[in-house]
């Protein structure tokens, strides 16, 4: 079975395996869930029931962290719309610095001895399901594992509940999860109703098209096309800014956008390049045009109010970087990403993105 919610798309057989701990799927209604629901009662697991909806958000570097599909990036420097964003005069990515103290959120994670997590399961190589397997795996889902063994030990208890895109705040506010590991870009509108962790991927909005398009890149030959993006993402307020005469259309998560394009009813996409990235190891016909619009990074989502555990998450990601090429980080982007977003040949070595720390609180 391909990647669940998304029957056009088509995930590569196999794939490298997960590490261990107890996991509880919880998966989204609709077509995604029967097919879910079909994959896990065959291998004999129970399904829990889940939030309603499906989707992610929205490339070309080519350092570690920075993805930019060996390849498939058309010629061309990066020169974002946007250079890294400032939040009131601080960066963007800046979180509070790292400490092992636990306060109430972590006691709360502690006491009921489980770590609840919104992911995705729509994004191959960052979090999906195993085919023939109930195993969630991916980058994402690497340091997911991480900080639930650094909060509870050994083989941890994780619930896993697949979010769409549009819900991810909703989710941390209301307590449904701990925290959201799900490819979610910081901005400093989302700053205000959540906090982040320091960044651990660094990326940005481009546009994907099949190889025989005519677009050329966020330009002119937009005009008439009709461009897909995940409803509540980066790319779709993009899109809703400067359309350049496109026709927009939204779907629940970035790879119902690849299916759309698939079925020719939207000609082209915009993702970020890392998510792009398992677009391109799903489908060769897709390519990634012109120049990468925003510098953006990836950071893990926890509630405002649970300073206690973004302090403890940035001191996992202290950890989960060190060590160079042995580092989590490294061995993690080995294993899922490296195929598609490093080549030897012409890259610097991977590296994990520089934490920024706050001097104080997370909000003034």
């Amino acid at each position: 079975m391909g990647t669940p919610g998304a029957a056009g798309a088509g995930a590569p057989g196999g794939g490298p395996g997960g590490r261990g701990g107890r996991r509880r799927v919880r998966l989204p209604r609709g077509r995604g869930l029967l097919l879910a629901a079909a994959a896990l009662v065959l291998a004999g697991t129970t399904l829990v029931a889940a939030l309603p909806g499906g989707g992610a958000a929205a490339g070309a570097g080519s350092a570690a962290g920075q993805a930019a599909p060996a390849g498939q990036v058309s010629s061309g420097d990066d020169l974002p719309l946007a250079g890294p964003q400032l939040c009131d005069g601080r960066p963007v990515d800046a979180s509070l610095p790292p400490a092992r103290d636990p306060g109430d959120a972590v006691a709360a994670i502690r006491a009921r001895n489980q770590l609840r997590v919104g992911i995705d399961l729509n994004s191959y190589l960052w979090g999906y399901r195993e085919p023939d397997s109930t195993r969630i795996v991916g980058f994402d889902i690497d340091l997911v594992q991480a900080i639930a063994e650094d909060l509870l030990g050994e083989n941890p208890d994780i619930v896993y509940l697949a979010i769409p895109t549009a819900q991810r705040t909703q989710a941390i506010q209301e307590g449904t999860v701990d925290m959201v590991v799900r490819s979610m870009s910081i901005t400093c509108d989302r700053w205000q109703d959540v906090a982040f962790s320091t960044a651990y991927f660094e990326t940005g909005q481009q546009l994907e098209v099949p190889r025989n398009s005519s677009i050329t890149g966020f330009d002119e030959s937009l005009d008439g096309a009709r461009v897909c993006s995940a409803a509540g993402s980066t790319a779709s307020r993009l899109l809703q800014e400067q359309s350049h005469g496109a026709q927009l259309i939204t779907q629940p998560n970035h790879l119902d956008c690849l299916v759309q394009v698939q079925l020719g009813l939207a000609d082209a996409l915009m993702t970020d390049t890392a998510l792009a990235a398992g677009h391109l190891a799903q489908d060769p016909s897709m390519r990634l045009v012109g120049q990468r619009l925003t510098d953006e990074s990836y950071g893990v989502a926890m509630n405002l109010a649970n300073t206690d555990l973004v302090a403890w998450v940035n001191a996992v990601l202290e950890d989960y970087r060190a060590g160079g090429e042995d580092s989590q980080w490294r061995q993690s982007f080995d294993r899922w990403l490296a195929p598609y977003l490093y080549d030897g040949r012409r890259d610097p070595p991977p590296t994990p993105p520089e934490p920024e720390y706050l001097e104080g609180g997370l909000v003034d």
